[in-house]
Order: C-alpha cells, then structure tokens, then sequence
C-alpha cells in the first residue's frame, strides 16, 4: 500500500504539463545528489488522522511544503504555476486515496546563491499545501 507522500507526488506527475518540465524529478524529503533542474520537492510537515466522538477515523489532515526549483526565475516560475494549477482545489482519487480538498497558500519566492562570491543560484518558488484525504 503506498503513503500519502507517495500518492501526492503520482498527483503532481499526473499531467504532461508538469513532466513536460520536470519529466520525473519531483522529490519526497530528499533530493538525489545528480538531480537536475527544474525540480519539484516537498516534505509533509504536518498528518493528523480525525476522529469522530465514536474513535471512528479514517480522515486526515495534512500540511506540506512544497518547492519548485530551477536554475532561472523563468523555469522556476512555469513549473510553480503548472504545479498551483494542477493541485489547487484538487478533489478526487489521489493514488490509493481519497483527496477531499487539496488547497494550495503562502507562495514564497526565493534565490539561493551556490556560493558567497557567485552571481550563479537556484531560484526557488515555495507554497504550503494543506491537504485533506481519507484512507
């Protein structure tokens, strides 16, 4: 059975419009050593399961950050807007779960030299996803 984790990032790679940028570079908690750019990561901060007053469970809450990195503000910024585009108000069968509502905030723009002395960086796009699904 796969995870949450795992069926966001079969989610994300879901559309041709996001591989056609990315291919299968989207990242869960780690990024391989030799991955190129652009690139899709994300962690999950956040997984709570509900319970109703009867301990009947079932629906969970989760909060992820999620990053689209690339070596341009352009590349960068196509692949945050394909990625908002495809998850913002998702609702429906997400890998082995259902996604009652996947809602995407808090967009954060950012560049991060590879060196003190270097004009060269990653410019990263940075958005909390709050997602609810159930098991």
């Amino acid at each position: 059975m796969t995870t949450m984790p795992e069926d966001l990032r079969t989610l994300v790679l879901g559309t041709t419009t996001i591989t056609s940028l990315v291919s299968t570079r989207c990242h869960y908690n780690h990024i391989p050593e030799h991955s190129t750019m652009p690139h899709v990561w994300f962690r999950v901060t956040r997984d709570d399961e509900e319970l109703t007053m009867d301990g009947v469970g079932g629906m969970h809450e989760a909060d992820v950050d999620l990053e689209c990195a690339g070596l341009t503000e352009t590349s960068a910024q196509s692949v945050a807007d394909a990625v908002k585009s495809r998850l913002h108000g998702f609702k429906g069968t997400m890998g082995n779960v259902s996604a009652k509502g996947v809602f995407v905030s808090n967009k954060d723009d950012n560049y991060i030299p590879f060196s003190n002395q270097s004009d060269e960086g990653v410019h990263v796009i940075a958005y909390s996803l709050n997602v609810w699904y159930s098991t």
